[in-house]
């Protein structure tokens, strides 16, 4: 019986990761008998985190009804490991840019008061270890709104409370910890792991306003605000904190919320691809499982996939044990020429022609991709 793994990323706007792999398990099923497939659906701290590791059965999955970024009720998982006390929280169950329509996209206002009220919620459970993945936010307000939620309060120099959003963060004063009627735990007795696969500092021209802010909505008249109230929180942290955030790599994640939690909270950054592969011991199925092939694919495919990115990730680690990965994209931005040179991937297949349109690729991906696992199984075989 030949093994194989099945450990994607996700397709933005087609396919979860989840998707994908009971989409390719079916297919292969009729391709050859005697088949086993191992589902592994994978995430780089955003879209899909918490869905990995529920998916796998490697935790409880809970739901809790939070404040979406513009403080519209929305349900929002994260998963619970009740043996180690470990909460698996994704902020863009509660903060991602999907909760919002394009026309909503405003990071002067929306916060990520939600994703406080998640790990709130872990916390109640008796949380002594919470690992939180970034990515995919529609926020630039520096994790400030997730902080409110759990008892921090930012005030002006008048001592009043600030409004949720980014654009407040130019008026911070002072934080205060551990506001009444909130969180009463101790927050710094948890240990905080923050996943992400960013290394974006909180400002500049490779910070979180200029780099991720556009496709949240900022344009030429709000950035300056919003990078200018970051600036101002980094300020704060370091002279009330004592914490030096500003140039931190990796702080510019989720709109500045990573560097705001390594601040307030001492939370350390990890890679969230690292993370995943260690929680679903990727390493003790690709050594112990007799895995033939590994398949993974991604959205989009171009020379920025070898650099860290999760499909040659996947490809890296299979390689150190001599398995044959192959990629699935929707769209391969890259030349066939080109790909020996930067692919750990043993090959590449597009789900469709290169020359078709976004939404019909997108409208299609399911069934272009069963058509493609009909079609070449047999031979990665």
């Amino acid at each position: 019986m030949k093994t194989v793994l099945v450990a994607p990323d996700s397709f933005k706007g087609s396919l979860s990761a989840v998707d994908f792999c009971r989409i390719v398990e079916r297919a292969g099923q009729g391709v050859a008998d005697g088949l086993n497939f191992i589902s592994r659906p994978m995430s780089d701290g955003g879209e899909g985190f918490v869905e990995s590791i529920t998916f796998a059965g490697l935790a409880e999955s809970h739901e809790v009804i939070v404040q979406d970024p513009l403080g519209r009720p929305v349900a929002a998982k994260f998963g619970w490991q009740p043996d180690s006390k470990t909460a698996i929280v994704e902020m863009a169950q509660a903060s991602g840019l999907p909760r919002l329509a394009e026309h909503e996209l405003n990071p002067m206002a929306a916060s990520t008061y939600g994703t406080g009220q998640v790990l709130a919620a872990a916390i109640r459970l008796g949380a002594e270890k919470i690992i939180l993945g970034l990515g995919g936010s529609a926020t630039n307000d520096g994790g400030a709104g997730a902080l409110q939620a759990l008892g921090f309060d930012f005030r002006n120099a008048q001592g009043d409370s600030l409004a949720f959003g980014g654009g407040a963060l130019v008026e911070l004063d002072h934080i205060e910890r551990n506001a009444p009627g909130l969180v009463k735990t101790d927050l710094n007795q948890i240990e905080w792991v923050i996943a992400c696969d960013v290394s974006n500092p909180l400002l500049g021209e490779q910070g979180a306003t200029a780099v991720f802010g556009p496709q949240k909505g900022v344009d030429e008249t709000t950035a300056p605000i919003l990078e200018a109230g970051l600036k101002q929180l980094a300020k704060v942290i370091e002279a009330d904190w004592g914490k030096r955030i500003e140039h931190l790599l990796g702080a510019g994640a989720a709109g500045g919320m990573a560097g705001t939690f390594v601040g307030l909270l001492d939370a350390r950054l990890a890679s969230g691809f690292d993370l995943l592969a260690e929680l679903l011991s990727l390493n003790e199925v690709l050594r112990d499982g007799d895995v033939h092939l590994v398949i993974t694919g991604e959205g989009k495919m171009d020379e920025q996939t070898r650099f860290g990115k999760l499909p040659n990730r996947i490809a890296e680690l299979a390689g150190d044990y001599d398995i044959p990965t192959v990629g699935l994209c929707g769209k391969l931005e890259a030349t066939t020429q080109d790909l020996p040179a930067f692919f750990e991937l043993r090959s590449i297949h597009e789900l469709a022609p290169s020359d078709a349109d976004l939404l019909t690729l997108l409208r299609l991906s399911a069934q272009n991709l069963e058509t493609t696992i009909h079609t070449h199984l047999k031979n990665w075989l």
